[in-house]
């Protein structure tokens, strides 16, 4: 069994934590990563040069694929330098020194401005590695603490069934592959059953959407379904699908109308509204048409809607007068009267469809 090296940043009686780790990981990290961060934190301290995978996994009653899970997240967030030989097992890891951290953080914030640090640990926990598929001593060893044993049983109750293997696979993933906090899921499963949703391949679609979001307080889980409830709801409501929920690219439409348009929900339902009065289909694509000519032309109010409307039926007006005058040279030939409002129409529509085309 191959051994590894650690090169701790000092020698120390004491276990010595940098506060910029308490300050923008702590309350972050999935609870298993931070045992694995601080173990190996205390094995440096003793000034011990090499540890095994077996050894951190017994100290913590982890697996091995645990720790390695934790050890490269870890990495993906410059806490840690790891090195691995030709056979990708870890040779040495050397704790980063503090500085060091809050530099990578600054420089990766002047980067990204609007992105937190709390979001870049989501998507780096996400893409350490695809949905992991559990043995079943891994699934025991799950079982066997309390926190996941809890939320088993709270999933078995919310259900109304018993889980099966592959169902507490799914639910264990939730908390220590997409790192969900054990009180976020329950609020998640809370909330599916609640809409009618008990299959637990849906369950977990909105356990990746919400981990791709952020999504890791309950704070932030009851404002996503509370959005959910009404914004939502009355988008749906107003196209005559009120009684199913939206899909993934249904929601990152309505996202996009709220948060990158800024439009209030009194705008996004006239918007509906006109879709269904016009091509009678509940079509998001085609009222995304809509709301980002609106939004080109800095509309806000109903009273914006109208004052566009007054001036596009004066331009129709005006290019109908226009093009009357230019057939009139050649009054022997029979003149085509055109509906320019559904042209404009076709036209959109033709545009969907080459572009989308998908409700």
């Amino acid at each position: 069994m191959s051994m590894i090296t650690i090169y701790p940043p000092n020698i120390n009686q004491y276990t010595m934590i940098p506060n910029i780790f308490i300050d923008d990981y702590l309350s972050e990290s999935n609870g298993d990563f931070v045992r694995v961060y601080l173990l190996i934190n205390r094995y440096a301290s003793k000034n011990m040069d090499s540890i095994s995978m077996v050894d951190i996994a017994d100290c913590l009653h982890l697996t091995e694929t645990d720790v390695l899970r934790a050890i490269k997240y870890w990495e993906s967030n410059n806490v840690m330098i790891v090195k691995y030989d030709d056979s990708k097992n870890i040779t040495s890891i050397k704790l980063n020194d503090p500085s060091n951290i809050s530099a990578e953080i600054n420089n990766t914030d002047t980067e990204v401005p609007n992105e937190t640090v709390a979001t870049k640990q989501i998507e780096a926990r996400i893409n350490v590695s695809t949905k992991p598929q559990y043995k079943m001593e891994e699934i025991s060893t799950f079982m066997s603490r309390q926190n996941y044993k809890q939320l088993i049983y709270i999933t078995q109750k919310y259900l109304g069934k018993m889980l099966t293997q592959q169902d507490i696979n799914t639910l264990i993933g939730f908390n220590d592959w997409l790192g969900l906090p054990f009180e976020v899921i329950e609020l998640l499963i809370e909330y599916c059953v609640s809409n009618n949703h008990r299959n637990m391949n849906y369950i977990e679609k909105v356990a990746v959407n919400w981990a791709d979001e952020g999504i890791n307080t309950v704070a932030k889980a009851e404002n996503r379904i509370e959005t959910f409830n009404n914004n939502y709801f009355k988008v749906m409501k107003s196209l005559g699908i009120g009684d199913r929920n939206p899909t993934p690219k249904q929601i990152s439409y309505m996202k996009k109308w709220i948060d990158e348009y800024d439009l209030s929900m009194e705008i996004i339902v006239e918007a509906c509204n006109r879709t269904m009065e016009t091509i009678h289909q509940p079509q998001f694509s085609y009222i995304d048409a809509i709301l980002k000519n609106w939004h080109k032309n800095n509309v806000k109010t109903i009273k914006n809607i109208d004052e566009l409307d007054k001036q596009h039926q004066l331009n129709s007006k005006t290019k109908k007068k226009e093009d009357t005058k230019n057939q009139s040279k050649f009054i022997n030939y029979d003149q085509r009267t055109y509906n320019f409002d559904e042209l404009e129409k076709k036209a959109m529509e033709l545009l969907i469809k080459e572009t989308d085309g998908s409700y």
